[in-house]
């Protein structure tokens, strides 16, 4: 009994001050859409309904990156004006990487939402390591239907299979 007094303490200050493996920090910035109904359109008039859907599928991905404890979601609201001068993020080849880093992210993830019409839409998520710029993950899913249900079970199955899933070794 007197060894495991002396002895515990001992342990439990070596563990304790063994440091965990850090979460990975994410910079999650609004997704984009492409809504094949408004091609041709001088400007274009969105869906009320599918602006409400990109903002709910990407604070779907941050609480699902949250909750996961591998991935610490940074506040992208200081670079608010630079994340709407470089938007869409689709079309910039990358550029969502500059104010990941900024923002301290280790990490910059894009979403964009392909819509092609009410029944089909295809949802595409892509992260890049802020330090080389490169592409780390990119995936994508086919939604068949328009509803926010939906919507989330197609963010929610990337995260499930495709995002929070590691490459196998080549």
């Amino acid at each position: 009994m007197h060894f495991v007094k002396l002895v515990l303490p001992a342990f439990l200050a070596v563990v304790l001050a063994v440091p965990g493996m850090a979460a990975t920090k994410a910079a999650i910035f609004p997704f984009d859409i492409h809504d094949a109904q408004q091609d041709g359109e001088v400007v274009p008039q969105y869906n009320p309904d599918d602006l409400r859907r990109l903002k709910l599928i990407a604070d779907e991905l941050k609480t699902l990156m949250e909750k996961d404890g591998k991935y610490s979601v940074v506040d992208l609201a200081p670079q608010a004006k630079a994340v709407e001068a470089a938007a869409p993020f689709n079309q910039c080849n990358g550029c969502e990487v500059a104010i990941a880093k900024e923002a301290g992210a280790d990490i910059a993830v894009t979403g964009y939402v392909d819509k092609v019409s009410g029944a089909l839409i295809n949802l595409a998520i892509a992260a890049r390591d802020t330090k080389t710029g490169e592409l780390t993950k990119t995936m994508s899913a086919s939604i068949n239907g328009d509803t926010d249900e939906l919507w989330l079970h197609g963010v929610r199955y990337l995260w499930r299979n495709r995002f929070n899933v590691e490459a196998p070794a080549k």
